[in-house]
């Protein structure tokens, strides 16, 4: 596909400049302590709230669905047996307790037969696939690497490089990766957070119950799919990494029938959004169900908007998908790009530990 020079399909044109201050690398205190920006589409106004003012802003007709997968200690590091080099395996998919796909990094080309040691737990290299998103490797453990607990919280690099220069940072304790995850997470397999999540106690969310807005949860164990960069110049030609989804029998009956009704269905996150629309079939219904989700949405695409009302979600990195996929529901590119201007302004925090906005 030659390049397209409408802006809306240039990778480029979703660049803003981001104060580095702005970057939020460590959480508040409060989780429903932070700042949201709540945008109107069908008016175009924008208003300054907290999340902690949900409940009074939501009304009744609101159906919440968050993701609640939980992050787990992926990155692995340790040495090559036999030569005692440096080896970095970052866990990406389980295929079973023992087996593994995920990203290598070593001083040399990784082949199968590949066998490394990650405190006492040996790893050997059985499969290599050469993908546009790099290599992907399968490999045997001698033990769950993650029940053994012997990785390290994968934080994003904006957040890890200023923690370590701070001395404020230990990867692999739990504290870290309580404070990472959300406080509703159960279902184990991400390596990073949904983080739109993060801003919801069991008080915000039992105070939303009392107003007869319901809370639901689906999963999608967040993958290369979520954070890799659009390394190409028209959008069009990004191949999205697949991550695994689940939407149980009983919770798409219950949103079918809750959409059938009348009610609106809030996607708490980008992993939910995507997860809700991804399982949503051409008449809008809703399925159930397990499997790998490559859906990419993006201003100008063909696939419309099927079943979600409205998002709530953190700020995101310029250029990425997520940024793309907030601007198609939000409604074009310019109109995005100028609420996130406004953000800026008024100093929102940005990213994983970041402030939210919510569009309605």
């Amino acid at each position: 596909m030659g390049v397209d020079t409408k802006p809306l399909f240039l990778t480029k044109s979703y660049h803003f400049e981001l104060p580095e201050e702005l970057i939020a690398s460590e959480p508040l205190q409060r989780r429903d302590s932070s700042r949201l920006l709540v945008v109107n589409r069908a008016n175009g106004s924008i208003e300054h709230r907290q999340i902690g003012e949900l409940p009074a802003i939501l009304d009744s007709s609101f159906t919440l669905v968050a993701n609640n997968t939980k992050v787990i200690r992926a990155r692995l590091l340790g040495e090559r047996v036999g030569t005692g080099g440096k080896v970095e395996f970052f866990l990406l998919k389980k295929l079973s307790p023992t087996r593994w796909q995920g990203l290598m990094k070593t001083g040399k080309r990784v082949m199968p037969g590949f066998e490394f040691k990650i405190h006492g737990i040996l790893g050997k290299v059985i499969a290599r696939e050469d993908t546009n998103a790099g290599a992907i490797f399968t490999a045997d453990f001698s033990e769950d690497p993650v029940a053994a607990r012997i990785g390290e919280v994968p934080l994003p690099p904006y957040i890890q490089q200023k923690l370590e220069a701070s001395a404020k940072l230990d990867l692999s304790s739990d504290r870290v990766l309580e404070e990472y995850n959300t406080l509703f997470a159960s279902e184990e397999g991400s390596v990073a957070a949904p983080t739109a999540g993060r801003h919801f106690t069991p008080d915000l969310i039992a105070a939303l119950a009392a107003k007869g807005i319901d809370w639901n949860e689906i999963t999608l164990h967040v993958g290369l799919g979520t954070f890799k960069p659009v390394m190409a110049t028209d959008l069009r030609e990004h191949t999205m990494h697949a991550e695994t989804a689940s939407v149980s029998e009983v919770l798409a009956a219950k949103l079918n029938k809750a959409k059938q009704s009348g009610r609106k269905i809030l996607s708490i996150g980008t992993t939910s959004t995507r997860t809700l629309e991804g399982f949503c079939d051409q008449n809008g219904v809703l399925q159930s169900g397990t499997r790998d989700l490559d859906l990419f949405i993006y201003p100008g695409c063909e696939r419309g908007w099927r079943l979600v009302d409205a998002m709530i979600t953190n700020f995101h990195l310029p250029e990425s998908t997520l940024l793309m996929m907030i601007s198609s529901f939000i409604g074009s590119r310019e109109r995005a790009l100028e609420i996130y201007a406004e953000a800026i302004k008024q100093k929102y925090r940005f990213y994983s530990y970041g402030d939210a906005m919510l569009i309605l």
